[in-house]
């Protein structure tokens, strides 16, 4: 009886392999093949996914937010940035690594990407010294001619890290003290927010050294009206908005920043609605438009996301329309091409959408779903 069972399982077996053997004889071979992206468009958006609650390897989603499809994906390191060649050309992203995974001996790399192939290119190494926080837009900057990558540091002692790409090094490190952040106002100028409101310029030569710095006085009281730190940058100005709702045009283009008179994102009836979120506020170059996510809310409440978007001319300071989100946003990018797209993320845990809107009437276009604990928008 035993003999007889084990005779039919073995004929069963037999059974199944030469079945399963005329099934992969019956599969085509298969054919691995490389895609190759045009040059990025205003309307691609790049996310930068921190993969909480592991987090030692961000990514990077690129997304057609026309289309609302994945284009690539990009990864890096602990904590990190983004930056986008002006030429489209490549991709950067500064990276955080540990030898033993979250501890051990720190490096921190430039990672170089061909922005067509998405095909890794070298690094360059940099001091272990970058400033590791969720990341924010201005913790690094490339200059408009595309030669220096500037990255923040922060031990807490506060400097930047010059790179120049041009010859894939590392160029030198500027002190900052007390100043972080990275404001590029030229080829060869940029300014960091400094605690007292006051902003410190550095003037760079040629080599990425620094030329000349200035601090000046202090353009805002943070322990009055603090202002977000992640501006909306326009052609040689940055637009800040304060926790009371206030907003402060900063001119960049000079040897030192200038603040211009503030004026209020609130007017009659607008009482209890207060700024808010990670990317609060976002300009569109074509029409002048500021974009600012409000909420309601009271004191201290500038982390809460955006129920709504509010645009205000930046000629006429004057909010021009206003639209109800489907999802409270937590960041936020505009495009300035025909047809302009807003793109608002709600806030990252447990996953993030990305939503889109017609940036002219704020018509909900769609949503990119599950794009990780991503937290923060770029574009080129």
């Amino acid at each position: 009886m035993t003999k007889r069972i084990g005779l039919t399982l073995a004929a069963c077996l037999c059974a199944l392999i030469c079945c399963a053997s005329f099934a992969r004889a019956q599969l085509p071979p298969d054919h691995m093949k490389s895609l190759t992206l045009p040059l990025a468009s205003p309307d691609w958006v790049f996310t930068i996914d921190l993969q909480w609650p592991v987090g030692l390897i961000s990514k990077v989603w690129i997304i057609n937010g026309r289309t609302r499809k994945m284009l690539g994906q990009l990864s890096g390191g602990y904590l990190s940035n983004l930056e986008i060649a002006p030429d489209h050309r490549h991709f950067y992203m500064i990276d955080t690594y540990y030898s033993r995974g979250w501890r051990g001996t720190r490096t921190d790399v430039v990672s170089i990407f061909d922005a067509r192939t998405l095909d890794y290119q070298g690094e360059i190494v940099i001091p272990p010294k970058r400033i590791l926080v969720v990341p924010k837009r201005y913790d690094s900057g490339l200059t408009p001619d595309g030669r220096f990558l500037l990255v923040a540091n922060l031990t807490p002692a506060t400097s930047v890290s010059v790179v120049d790409l041009k010859a894939r090094k590392f160029a030198g490190e500027i002190q900052t003290a007390g100043c972080t952040e990275i404001l590029v106002s030229a080829n060869r100028r940029f300014s960091s927010i400094c605690a007292d409101g006051s902003f410190m310029t550095v003037t760079l030569d040629d080599s990425g050294k620094a030329k000349s710095k200035t601090q000046g006085k202090p353009l805002f009281n943070p322990n009055q009206d603090p202002a977000f730190d992640q501006p909306a940058i326009a052609p040689g100005k940055a637009y800040f908005v304060t926790y009371h709702g206030m907003v402060l045009p900063v001119a960049l283009s000079g040897a030192e920043p200038v603040a211009e008179p503030e004026w209020p994102l609130l007017g009659p009836g607008d009482k209890g609605w207060l700024p808010g979120g990670w990317q609060a506020v976002a300009y569109q170059q074509k029409t002048g438009l500021l974009y600012v996510l409000m909420h309601k809310g009271g004191a201290w409440t500038h982390k809460e996301p955006g129920s709504e978007v509010w645009v205000f001319d930046t000629k006429t300071k004057k909010r021009v329309r206003r639209f109800k989100l489907k999802e409270p946003g937590y960041c936020m990018r505009v495009t300035d091409d025909a047809n302009p797209l807003l793109f608002v993320m709600p806030p990252a845990l447990p996953e993030a959408n990305l939503d889109t809107y017609s940036a002219t009437n704020g018509r909900f276009l769609g949503a990119y779903k599950h794009i990780g604990s991503s937290i923060l928008l770029y574009g080129p």
